[in-house]
């Protein structure tokens, strides 16, 4: 219950054993459930690199899926530190931490980008110019993740949407009706343990189940890298509006969903709102309106929100990933109260100098409501590329750090507010956003850009929070 959530805070962070001089991770639960209580966990962005030891590439090109651990085990394959994409040993690790931290878990989400940066041109580079060749080794290495996925978490049902980097041709460039999708769709389906939900997946990436603990709500799974402004169908595989595809389908099935007197928690990759990393490279270069930067195109974007205004009461949560940040975004209605909160989960990734991170989440089971969060990284990621042992803790959990009630839409609007006006609050939300990064990417300079995409989700607003400010 959450009056012993202080307590297991402490203990978590106080419980630590001596293991050849390296602390080993403690198996406190930071959360103890209570009744109609339960736990689910979010893993996203690893980015697994393949190719971090290419001289396996041959032999993992040849073996199928079920060979490739024995391959990784008879490597001298290691973590590697910042700047770097998740190999294996920092896969590995970061899942066997997920799994080891005392708690038990209703279910896994997985918020895409299961491949890593770069990996067509990488393959080409080390495997050679072969287009069928790499469609076979990407379609292996997202199955190879979802399989360790599936291993390690058992018979938990596991829900994941694809990334950015998904795709047998490219960033941003998922084909439609592709083998790539079909590759993925089969393994996606066993893993979620209700395979009747994917007959559409194949098509465009999407999929609808049901929430495996909740009663009376489904879960909504979007392959929204149509949507993103960097999308390209380079394999012109149909020709068609594959982002029209995903918005159509959604708006069918929220109102089926809705229409049956239930609710939706909705799985995507690419967050709605801005951009705050590319608005703030560019702010000082152009005009604030035309500075802005949008994950996606506005005009998906205003599809979208004119379907949660549409679905009001029907949509209860959304779930996505991508900045490899630990952050959130607040929809709001059309009068600007807070409608559905997005949650955005850090990355195992260190590519872009986060400390590799996953969270686990307490909710309601009777409501689907996110009560609490926390979130474990990574504390020694350069001393684990030399070759220290693994050191994951507890960074922090969510309503004791920010003092608010929930997870809820209406408790992240009012945090976006107060971070506003609390510069040492803001300061600890910067270094909670970059999983304690020496590098931080908000600063004082470049707040704004940060503190107004929290619960701005549309552009006018965005640039009416932003603008106005300068």
């Amino acid at each position: 219950m959450f009056d012993r959530l202080a307590f297991s805070f402490a203990a978590f962070a106080a419980v630590t054993l001596t293991l050849d001089g390296v602390r080993a991770q403690s198996t406190e639960p930071v959360f103890y459930p209570g009744t109609n209580e339960g736990l689910f966990l979010i893993v996203t962005d690893i980015h697994f690199d393949p190719f971090s030891d290419p001289t396996l590439v041959p032999a993992l090109d040849k073996s199928p899926v079920s060979g490739w651990t024995e391959i990784f085990k008879g490597a001298a394959e290691s973590i590697k530190s910042y700047g770097n994409d998740a190999s294996y040993s920092l896969m590995v690790s970061a899942l066997d931490a997920a799994a080891a931290q005392g708690m038990t878990y209703d279910y896994v989400l997985y918020t895409g980008d299961y491949l890593s940066h770069h990996f067509n041109d990488t393959y080409q580079k080390t495997a050679g110019d072969n287009p069928q060749g790499v469609t076979s080794f990407a379609i292996k290495t997202t199955q190879y993740v979802s399989q360790l996925l599936g291993d390690t978490f058992g018979n938990i049902p596991v829900y994941g949407v694809l990334g950015n980097e998904d795709s047998a041709c490219g960033d941003y460039q998922l084909a439609p009706d592709s083998a790539f999708l079909e590759g993925v769709g089969e393994q996606w389906a066993k893993l979620s343990r209700q395979p009747g939900g994917f007959q559409a997946f194949k098509h465009d990436g999407f999929y609808k189940v049901t929430h495996p603990t909740v009663p009376d709500q489904d879960i909504i799974a979007l392959s929204n890298v149509y949507w993103a402004k960097h999308y390209s169908d380079a394999c012109n595989t149909n020709g068609g509006d594959p982002g029209k595809d995903v918005m159509t389908w959604l708006d069918e099935q929220l109102a089926e969903t809705q229409q049956a007197g239930r609710k939706a928690q909705l799985l995507m990759h690419v967050p709605p709102g801005a951009d705050a990393r590319d608005t703030a490279r560019h702010a000082n270069k152009e005009t604030c309106e035309v500075s802005i930067h949008l994950f996606w195109h506005e005009h998906y974007l205003t599809d979208f929100l004119e379907l949660m205004y549409k679905y009001a009461g029907t949509v209860d949560y959304t779930f996505s990933g991508h900045t490899h940040m630990d952050g959130f975004t607040v929809i709001n209605d059309a009068s600007g109260e807070p409608l559905i909160a997005n949650q955005i989960t850090a990355s195992v990734s260190p590519v872009f100098g986060n400390n590799p991170a996953f969270a686990v989440f307490l909710y309601d089971k009777t409501s689907g409501a996110v009560k609490d969060s926390a979130t474990f990284y990574l504390t020694n990621l350069e001393a684990a590329a030399a070759g220290a042992k693994p050191d994951w803790q507890l960074e922090y959990d969510y309503r004791s750090t920010y003092a608010v009630p929930d997870l809820s839409a209406a408790s992240r609007a009012s945090l976006a507010k107060t971070l506003q006006n609390d510069e040492p609050l803001r300061q600890r939300f910067s270094n909670l956003y970059a999983v304690q990064s020496a590098t931080p990417e908000i600063d004082p300079v470049n707040w704004q850009a940060y503190g107004c995409a929290l619960d701005a989700t549309s552009l006018d607003a965005y640039k009416t929070c932003l603008c106005s400010s300068n």
